[in-house]
């Protein structure tokens, strides 16, 4: 299991552990008390991490490994980690972490200027008793929050899935809030894993993509539906290959097969993986 399992899961994978639910109930400020205003270690202006983008930029990758490392860190220790899930994880995820209800990207708001203002194009679920407290963000929860009962949460996840959107359960503080509906480049966690080597903001799934060969018939679909260049098409073969080194475990390539050629299995099976995470 991950380091995270190692920390909050007690023996098991963390987000499946209930106790990662049990989110304190917030408490209520007094009339005319502002919130305070909580960032990650790698966020905010002259951030670690905007020093390491300029770094990057400039060329000056000693001091670009020197920032990383300290974002890194901040994101260890802050306990605000994501992990990448299956469709399959997501559907354990929303029996344990009840209330459940859609919200809009923070993300695409972020990166794109784009909000998504009906509840129709909201991809991202919020979880746990933590979704109690909408009526402090009314910026964020327009309109109130429309709870979901289980079921109804996995056909909106399978409609996400179907859509080629990458699963990530996400972790603030040390305690589950939602799971997030994303791709690249519009994930911000995707990218500070991607772009500038954060390996402890998005931690690699559990499970790892496998082809059967004999059922693959090279169409490419799971190529197009790959978040991190884990897919590839192979002329010499007329079928796909699978980088497992670079890939994350989401499992969108399965699902988007029709010939069921592509099967998860779990990282911890493979000596090679195990501790690649």
């Amino acid at each position: 299991m991950c380091w995270v399992c190692d920390l909050r899961g007690e023996g098991m994978v963390w987000y499946l552990n209930p106790k990662n639910y049990a989110r304190p109930m917030y408490k209520m400020r007094l009339p005319g008390e502002k919130p305070v205003e909580e960032t990650t270690p790698a966020e905010g202006g002259e951030s670690a991490l905007a020093q390491a983008i300029e770094a990057k930029c400039n060329g000056d990758m000693e001091r670009y490994a020197e920032l990383t490392k300290q974002v890194n860190e901040g994101f260890v220790m802050s306990g605000s980690q994501c992990s990448v899930l299956t469709l399959e994880e997501c559907y354990e995820v929303v029996d344990i972490g009840s209330p459940v209800a859609p919200m809009h990207c923070i993300c695409r708001k972020r990166l794109r200027g784009r909000e998504e203002t009906e509840e129709k194009s909201y991809s991202c679920l919020g979880i746990g008793a933590g979704m109690l407290k909408w009526e402090r963000w009314p910026e964020r929860y327009k309109g109130g929050v429309k709870f979901m009962p289980p079921e109804d949460a996995k056909d909106w996840l399978r409609y996400w899935d179907k859509r080629g959107m990458v699963h990530m359960v996400m972790n603030y503080g040390g305690q589950i809030g939602g799971i997030c509906n994303c791709d690249y480049p519009d994930c911000i966690m995707i990218r500070y894993r991607l772009d500038y080597d954060l390996d402890q903001c998005l931690i690699k799934g559990h499970y790892v993509a496998t082809v059967d060969y004999d059922e693959c018939n090279g169409c490419g679909v799971c190529v197009q539906r790959c978040q991190f260049g884990a897919m590839k098409f192979e002329i010499t073969i007329d079928k796909v290959n699978i980088d497992q080194y670079r890939c994350f475990g989401c499992g969108v390539c399965a699902t988007g097969c029709t010939r069921e050629a592509i099967s998860m299995v779990e990282r911890a099976s493979l000596p090679g993986l195990k501790d690649m995470w």
